[in-house]
């Protein structure tokens, strides 16, 4: 871990990191604790909503030009892949309503989330203009009724 006079948020995130690289058995309580547990339920994906300055969710665009399956798409949702210092590689999380309907987060809100999907989307960011993170339940990722 890095120095404690960096941001909450790049601490987080790295922690996140950590956590899903480590992938050990802890208790699931915050983004400082393994929400990854028992790994043979949880997976390797600890979802997270980025807040910026403003107090509003950070969007990102994934699928732009259409070149993979699917259409275009915007998402909140995100899992780390890779941190260097404050900057990070984000994978964009697709998120889908209960009706399997790909969500739009110009129009849906966080609250209509079902279901989250790891997509081929990545996005750089400087972690420094982020102002707070939102850990979610990794059930969400790949979940279906049974889960």
């Amino acid at each position: 871990m890095r120095q404690k006079d960096l941001s909450c948020v790049c601490d987080a995130v790295e922690n996140i990191n950590d956590l899903q690289n480590a992938v050990e058995e802890q208790c699931s309580t915050s983004c400082y604790s393994n929400l990854l547990s028992p790994v043979n339920t949880l997976g390797d994906t600890i979802p997270f909503i980025l807040y910026t300055k403003k107090g509003t969710p950070f969007k990102a665009f994934g699928n732009v030009g259409g070149f993979s399956a699917g259409d275009c798409f915007n998402t909140i949702f995100f899992r780390v892949e890779h941190i260097n210092g404050c900057c990070a590689t984000l994978r964009l999380l697709i998120a889908f309503s209960e009706k399997k309907d790909v969500l739009d987060f110009h129009e849906d809100s966080a609250c209509d989330v079902f279901r989250l999907e790891k997509t081929d989307s990545c996005i750089e960011v400087d972690l420094n203009c982020f102002c707070s993170i939102q850990c979610l339940n990794p059930r969400l990722i790949n979940r279906t009724h049974q889960n």
